[in-house]
């Protein structure tokens, strides 16, 4: 439940910076690198580029791995997404600032493998890595305030919204994490980078001279984030009902029905609202759904009924949104039923078909202005997978892991030849 708030609260002070946020929870290994094209897509000369993920992970061979929902045990590289992959395609589109924040276990596991060559680009500098935690340490969990959250986020979201220079704040995270008694000894948070200018989160963009690609970036943002329009449905017996609709993450839609006047023979008014296909509710599970709905009814004015759409990255068609109408009739004292429905199309990430990830080699991206001090646009892409059942609660890669070799274990950024190949599409 922790990376689900995590990803939320996240996402809206990102937005406050400027950035344009996609955010999606519970990703099989396919969709989160079809969601990674999209990503890369977005990204360009002079724009930061931001890549935030809480949820299982691990390290093998001096890279760390993001462990997505479908998995299998034992885990193996080609089972999940590379971290190293996702900045080397960052760096390969000449961004202004590259930044990946793992909340996430870092534990070694079979360490005996024999790393692959490296192909490095460039030294193009401004790149940013921020860890939760250190080489095979474990990343926790907390209770903060009624709500789960990971411990490195808790404070990552304290300090992100100050425009000092990204690696300041990011040590500002590590000192107060450094001084919390719960996780003293147990973990501490790494900051790898290679800035060459003072470059801030906070940075205002810029939009003189890039109108154009400004645009083209804002159309696939929005792609991935546009809402059905509120709609008012007027039914047979006078009482009419207003459907709204609103977004908890790029991936789940959130329903709400209104009853907003009655008919003159009916009483006693309720609303249900279901849908076709059926999508399954991830947040119904014991010790999800209260939390959720706490964010549920902060965006609402107290709906007669709600309903949670989520993994619409798996809809292949339109969706359906089916409101039954229950009265009583004044006349006849009979409880009656009335239908309808609202076909809504493929609200959110469902319109970018994820499931349909294109295997195809990478083309060259457009051309852009390089930047100084001042970015040209922003992006960032949050990725949430579940995290452990355990207390305290870890985000480490459930394994049988192997004794660690004796060797050094610094990321290695650009590599090029991993054994198992991962495959971008600009």
């Amino acid at each position: 439940m922790a990376p689900i708030m995590d990803v939320h609260e996240l996402s809206n002070l990102l937005q406050q910076l400027g950035f344009r946020v996609v955010s999606l929870l519970d990703l099989t290994r396919e969709e989160m690198l079809a969601a990674i094209d999209k990503f890369i897509q977005l990204l360009d000369r002079g724009v930061y580029g931001l890549f935030y993920y809480a949820g299982h992970g691990c390290e093998r061979a001096g890279r760390n791995y993001l462990v997505a929902v479908d998995a299998p045990q034992p885990y193996e590289p080609e089972n999940c997404v590379c971290v190293q992959r996702i900045m080397l395609k960052m760096q390969e589109r000449r961004t202004a600032l590259s930044v990946i924040l793992l909340d996430a276990c870092r534990k070694w596991y079979k360490q005996q493998c024999i790393p692959s060559c490296i192909m490095p680009l460039g030294p193009t500098g401004n790149t940013v890595y921020g860890y939760a935690t250190c080489e095979d340490a474990e990343a926790f969990e907390v209770q903060d305030g009624g709500k789960s959250t990971g411990i490195f986020t808790k404070y990552l979201n304290e300090h992100i919204l100050q425009s000092e220079k990204v690696t300041h704040v990011l040590e500002r995270v590590s000192e107060d994490l450094g001084k919390d008694p719960l996780v003293t000894g147990k973990q501490v948070v790494e900051i790898k980078h290679t800035l060459k200018e003072p470059r801030s989160l906070a940075d205002p963009v810029r939009t003189t001279g890039h109108t154009k690609e400004l645009r083209l970036r804002d159309a696939c943002w929005r792609q991935a984030n546009e809402l059905p329009q509120k709609k008012r449905l007027m039914f047979r017996c006078g009482v009419e009902v207003e459907v709204s609709f609103s977004a908890l993450f790029s991936n789940v839609l959130m329903a709400f029905a209104t009853v907003k006047t009655t008919g003159l023979r009916t009483q006693d008014c309720t609303v249900t609202l279901s849908s076709i296909p059926t999508l399954e509710d991830i947040f119904s599970g014991p010790g999800r759904s209260e939390e959720m709905d706490t964010l549920l009814f902060q965006k609402s004015d107290n709906p007669d009924c709600t309903l949670r759409l989520c993994a619409l990255q798996k809809l292949k068609g339109s969706l359906v949104i089916k409101v039954d109408l229950h009265y009583t009739h004044m006349d006849s004292r009979l409880r009656q039923t009335e239908s309808k429905q609202m076909d809504i199309g493929k609200p959110l990430v469902a319109s970018c078909k994820l499931y349909k990830r294109n295997h195809a080699k990478k083309q060259e991206g457009a051309s852009g202005r390089s930047v100084g001090n001042i970015s040209d646009g922003k992006a960032a892409q949050l990725h949430q997978t579940p995290g452990g059942p355990r207390r305290p609660f870890t985000r480490k890669a459930e394994c049988a892991a192997q004794p660690a070799a004796a060797r050094g274990n610094e990321p290695e950024e650009n590599d090029e030849t991993e054994q198992q190949d991962f495959t971008f599409r600009h």
